[in-house]
């Protein structure tokens, strides 16, 4: 866990959730005002950050003791009846400097919850790409703020060019029930992440377009920058091609020409590539260049039909079922 997300995803909303329950401001405008701040910094990091590490139900922890906050301070009359501003001059500056931290929160969360709306481009759909588990998908959205493959969209940048095409990528992880994807912390293993090895399975009918296999899987939090996808499927599924990356070195099941169904495995979840820690990289595109084979137009991707956006959770509990958010 880095020192970034410790600050922002467990002291700061910890030590402004403790403020907010123990040292309400004085007068209603100043409470509410608190209230307000205060609410929409959780909210805002509830909905931009990734909750892996900590786990998918931290920010909904976050939002019950607001809320139990918020009702306490009702119940004890403090919206009411204590003037427009009494709060000193201590508490006037942290609710100010709070609120500029809220103005911030509020508008991540905004930009974060638009992200969560199909985009108005084409759009495939296919089959949950892994067998039965837990999955979270860590970056997914219409949104650059909750899907930062969305950058390389940007045509004026020469280097981005050759992976144009998975511009509007998923990039998923596996949990525990529990929400844990991991053991220990931080460690550089990646075998002991648990992404790792976890089944590849084929998300359409098709063939297989492109493999490439051989690129080892790096230590974490090494990236290799010279080989973006690593080790990958690419599948043929008629009118467009699902790339799979990141599998594990030797993993790979399948051989270019092979027929598959819904479900046939491919390889297996690993963390080769340009990847900072063990997960799934998964994007649909048209056309396959032969040169730069992930340089085709980029689609938007639904899974059994539904649109997936960061911190979305799948439960998958056979091949082609789906249940999630």
């Amino acid at each position: 866990m880095s020192w970034m997300v410790m600050v922002t995803q467990i002291l700061l909303p910890v030590l402004l959730l403790f403020w907010f329950a123990r040292f309400p401001a004085a007068g209603f405008l100043a409470l509410g005002l608190q209230a307000v701040s205060v609410g929409a910094v959780i909210l805002g990091i509830g909905l931009a950050a990734l909750w892996t590490m900590p786990p998918f139900w931290v920010p909904y922890l976050y939002g019950v003791v607001f809320l139990l906050s918020t009702a306490w301070h009702l119940v004890r009359g403090r919206f009411l009846g204590n003037g427009f501003w009494q709060a000193s001059a201590g508490p006037t500056t942290l609710v100010l400097m709070v609120a500029g931290f809220g103005s911030i929160g509020g508008y991540m969360g905004y930009l974060a919850w638009l992200g969560r709306e199909l985009p108005q481009v084409d759009t495939v759909n296919i089959a949950p790409p892994f067998g039965a588990g837990d999955y979270l998908v860590a970056q997914g959205g219409s949104g650059s703020l909750v899907n930062i493959h969305l950058h390389t969209l940007d045509e004026s940048v020469e280097r981005f060019r050759p992976w144009r095409g998975q511009s509007r990528a998923l990039d998923i992880v596996r949990i525990t029930p529990f929400g844990r994807h991991v053991e220990g912390w931080q460690p550089a293993d990646p075998t002991r992440y648990v992404t790792f090895g976890t089944p590849v399975l084929a998300p359409c009918k098709g063939e297989v377009a492109r493999i490439v296999d051989g690129v080892q899987d790096m230590q974490v939090p090494e990236m290799d920058p010279e080989n973006i996808a690593g080790n990958y499927v690419a599948v043929d599924c008629g009118d467009f091609f699902v790339v799979l990356a990141h599998l594990r070195q030797g993993s790979i099941h399948v051989q270019a020409g092979d027929s598959l169904e819904i479900g046939d495995k491919l390889g297996e979840m690993g963390n080769s590539g340009n990847s900072s820690e063990p997960h799934l990289h998964v994007h649909a595109q048209r056309g396959l260049p032969e040169e730069a084979p992930l340089s085709g137009q980029p689609l938007a991707l639904t899974i059994n039909g539904t649109f997936y956006v960061r911190n979305d959770r799948l439960k998958v509990t056979e091949p082609g079922a789906s249940l999630s958010r």
